[in-house]
């Protein structure tokens, strides 16, 4: 019986792992837009590579963490967007890991297993949506996999002041990558420990927390404000959350609670619909078993269809249904978690209210309309925690062993079927993207087929106008051609998208032009207007602008009669 059990979840281990290969050879070079922030996921550890500072020499909002690794695998595999993809699927592997150690806190194996399956095509692989292969989550996606670790770790079982201490230093690993991922990943540790002790051993146990905590946070940004400066950390970049440019808050991305007229309905209609589901498994599964619980669980449904319904006729959008409901479910573990005095506060029930405070918090930039879209599925492997603690609690509440067993059998079933359906649904979506591969990217970045071929021939008229080596800046973004034709951005600042330049650091970026004025500046029309207004250098009266057009000319582009998209070369007068 054993050994058969083993063989089948290692063949369900082997699909799996098949599958993922599949869908990573079909997806290939489709995970990220090739202008849009994968550049600069690229520019800034390569930097790093060659022996750069971080923040001195480097203008960068976040925490060090993900660049400097990302920079140890450039100095071993080599400078590529081919070892970023290398470096991805390792991160991606390790956040898989620590899904499954946070599963096994809250649910049994065999749904821990289901669960991380299904985060492979529905999270990992989610298109243009937050980079755990390629893209701009990298950070994200390792502060997230450092915070599940922290509330897993908080919530185990013995060696308790090593365990908290742990806890807290993995919290400073997920603050390292971002500011604010440590700091909820500390609140979650904290509040598990809360749950777990009383008394004297309370108080000593959250100062080991916060002990671990600021040993690990406060050594290593020790080391860049005696490097970089405290000027440059406290007053020159947002990394602690301070002096957040107003274009920044007032980005689409971060919109938080403030759509909430709106998007309240798509938070219920999808909670409905989910909701919807896993009472009619429920409905299927008992139906013979419990005769008397049918009716009520009938009424359940339809009351939850209604919803459902009413939500639609508010002005829900059915595109999010399958992600929307998850602060929600965040907030039914959080409460099921924290009240779970059933046979005294375990281990499991501290868990689930953890990692229901870590996903409800870490949803803040998209709290509504949560779809295939950036920032969105680190924050959803809470939710999938959450979502197998609470199935687990729903299969425990049945009075009769016959209808625990054919419940939880049901929801098992229910989501190999979920996982099938999600591999094929991301397959279908990759297969039919009509981007083409961008030569010399190794095909890790790919466009639609004309932007690709001028990205290209950009690239091309770079390298034959300016000698090897010379210097390239690409306003607002689109560090893919520095990569492709080879010419550094020796600049401190290499993003120019508002927020990064503002009316207050616009001298700051022209001054760091005159210092070391590169061969060539490129302005690609990559629209930048979600983040608000803010000096351009495609604004030939904005300071960069002038100065731009004072010393250098512009370089006709190569025309075959083509559509261009309106990129423009310009070349330093004299070189």
């Amino acid at each position: 019986m054993a050994r058969s059990q083993s063989a089948r979840r290692g063949l369900a281990a082997l699909f799996v792992a098949g599958a993922a290969a599949a869908l990573f050879v079909v997806s290939r070079g489709k995970w990220s837009d090739a202008v849009i922030d994968s550049g600069r996921e690229w520019i800034v550890p390569d930097a790093l590579s060659q022996g750069a500072l971080l923040y001195r020499d480097v203008d960068y909002w976040f925490g060090p963490l993900t660049p400097y690794a990302h920079a140890a695998f450039f100095r071993l595999f080599g400078s590529s967007f081919a070892t970023l993809v290398v470096a991805g699927c390792a991160a991606a592997l390790a956040a898989l890991a620590a899904l499954w150690i946070a599963l096994v806190r809250v649910a049994d194996r065999s749904a821990a297993f289901l669960w991380t399956a299904l985060a492979v095509p529905a999270l990992v692989f989610m298109p243009n949506a937050g980079g755990a292969v390629l893209g701009m989550g990298f950070r994200i996606w390792h502060a997230a996999t450092f915070s599940l670790l922290a509330i897993a770790v908080a919530a185990g079982d013995d060696r308790r002041v090593l365990r908290w201490a742990g806890a807290g230093a993995l919290a400073a690993l997920a603050g390292l990558c971002r500011t604010e991922w440590g700091l909820a990943a500390l609140s979650a540790a904290v509040l598990v420990v809360a749950l777990r002790e009383s008394g004297r051993g309370l108080a000593r146990s959250l100062a080991v927390v916060a002990g671990g905590f600021l040993l690990v946070f406060c050594g290593v940004w020790s080391f860049f404000f005696a490097r970089a400066g405290w000027d440059v950390l406290l007053r020159g970049e947002p990394v602690f959350l301070l002096r957040i440019p107003e274009a920044t808050r007032s980005h689409v991305g971060l919109a938080g609670l403030r759509a909430w007229r709106t998007g309240s309905w798509n938070l219920l209609y999808s909670a409905s619909v989910w909701l919807g589901v896993v009472l009619g498994i429920e409905l299927l599964a008992l139906r013979r078993v419990e005769p008397a619980g049918s009716r009520r669980l009938l009424y359940a449904l339809a009351a939850a269809l209604l919803v459902a319904l009413g939500c639609a006729a508010m002005g829900a959008v059915p595109g999010p249904v399958l992600f929307s409901a998850a602060p929600l479910i965040c907030l039914a573990a959080l409460v099921e978690g924290g009240l779970g005095r059933r046979g005294g506060r375990s281990p499991d029930s501290a868990a689930l209210a953890g990692f229901g405070w870590m996903g409800l918090i870490a949803s803040h930039r998209r709290f509504f309309f949560i779809d295939d879209a950036p920032y969105v599925a680190p924050p959803l492997l809470f939710a999938f925690v959450c979502a197998a603690g609470l199935l687990l609690l729903a299969v425990r509440r049945e009075p009769l062993p016959a209808a625990r067993r054919r419940l939880s059998i049901a929801f098992g079933a229910a989501l190999c079927v979920l996982v099938a359906f999600a591999f094929l649904g991301r397959f279908a979506a990759y297969a039919s993207d009509e981007r083409v591969a961008i030569r010399g990217t190794g095909g890790m970045l790919s466009a639609r087929p004309e932007l690709a071929r001028q990205i290209e021939e950009v690239a091309g008229e770079v390298r034959r106008n300016t000698p090897a080596g010379a210097g390239l800046v690409v306003f607002p973004e689109g560090e893919v051609l520095n990569f492709l034709s080879q010419r550094p951005n020796r600049l401190r600042h290499k993003l120019y998208i508002p927020g990064y330049v503002t009316r207050e650091n616009e001298d700051e970026i022209v001054g760091e032009l005159e210092r070391d004025p590169p061969a060539a500046i490129v302005l690609w029309p990559r629209p930048a207007g979600e983040y608000g207004e803010a000096p351009s250098a495609a604004d030939p009266n904005s300071r960069l602008g002038r100065w731009i057009r004072a010393g250098y000319h512009a370089e006709p582009l190569p025309s075959d009669g083509r559509r261009r998209n309106g990129a423009l070369l310009f070349l330093r007068n004299g070189a």
